[in-house]
């Protein structure tokens, strides 16, 4: 059900209607939010308006228009481009918008877009999300918020609409910490099924029972259910791409540095993922296996 600020319907506004935002804002107009969407591509910007959405020029209008503006964007770079233009979200900004950020990108980018937000009287969270274009599409995202409790309390009825499970976890940058943890293992656990399997291919076990054994023993991760199935049927098409993978093993290797952890084995990971890169980048995390395979001369794909 939409929120209602005194008689009129919460405006919402989605910046980046990408794999992830595209589904993210379909909800939101299910759920009858009056919806102003900006993004570079035409596609999903004519079929969000089929579905009801309203376009706006930039940025800046959009947030000068809504209540609260949500963003969703790939890069760091697009953050700075969205956020810091001369028609960007900032320049539109004024006391009490609401503007949250869905995307994955360094506590530091955060804390420096917050300044400039919280200048203007605004509210800003950082709140990457979890759970792919599925959970997207289902609305059942897991979503990481930081940033103030008065943010989280009046954003809370627009996020449920997109996620599941919605956790304030502190201040701004504390949800883009455990993304980039979190893609941080995915990078680890997919690089090491990937020789596990890539393995057992080579000593001639079944890949599908190896799965299924697997999957009922200790050694088993999420990263698995992800991975396995969509590389032994061979389908590597992206639902998220090495090459944003490697993005955030990046980031999440630089935060490491700052705070003075060592992390070998994920520099180790990151290394195969940049391998699979070279060839691989636009494909799904899966085809990190793709390299390994060549090397050993195996596949892992289903018995007939």
């Amino acid at each position: 059900m939409s929120l209602y600020i005194g008689d009129e319907v919460m405006k919402v506004g989605f910046i980046g209607l990408g794999t992830m935002g595209f589904p993210m804002t379909k909800n939101i107009l299910a759920a009858d939010y009056d919806t102003y969407v900006v993004s570079r591509s035409r596609p999903p910007i004519d079929q969000a308006l089929e579905l009801g959405a309203k376009e706006v020029r930039n940025p800046k209008k959009l947030v000068e228009i809504c209540d609260i503006v949500l963003t969703c964007l790939p890069l760091p770079e697009n953050i700075i481009d969205v956020y810091e233009g001369e028609n960007g979200i900032i320049a539109g900004a004024t006391n009490g918008k609401i503007i949250i950020d869905h995307s994955t990108v360094s506590p530091q980018l955060n804390q420096q877009i917050n300044e400039q937000l919280v200048s203007k009287g605004a509210l800003f969270m950082d709140a990457p999300v979890s759970g792919g274009p599925m959970g997207a599409k289902a609305g059942s995202l897991t979503i990481m918020c930081g940033g103030s409790e008065e943010a989280f309390n009046k954003s809370y009825e627009v996020l449920k609409v997109i996620g599941e499970y919605v956790v304030h976890v502190g201040p701004i940058g504390s949800g883009s910490v455990i993304k980039l943890i979190n893609n941080m293992l995915v990078g680890v656990h997919t690089a090491a099924l990937s020789e596990a399997y890539v393995m057992g291919a080579k000593a001639g076990v079944n890949p599908q029972v190896l799965y299924d054994i697997v999957k009922r023993s200790s050694g088993f991760s999420k990263s698995m259910d992800w991975s396995v199935e969509a590389i032994m049927d061979r389908q590597f098409d992206q639902r998220f791409s090495i090459n944003l993978l490697h993005k955030d093993m990046g980031l999440a290797i630089d935060l490491a540095e700052n705070l003075g952890v060592p992390v070998e084995l994920v520099e180790h990971s990151e290394n195969l993922v940049r391998r699979a890169k070279e060839n691989y980048g636009k494909n799904d995390v899966c085809a990190i296996i793709r390299p390994l395979e060549q090397q050993v001369g195996v596949e892992v794909k289903r018995w007939k």
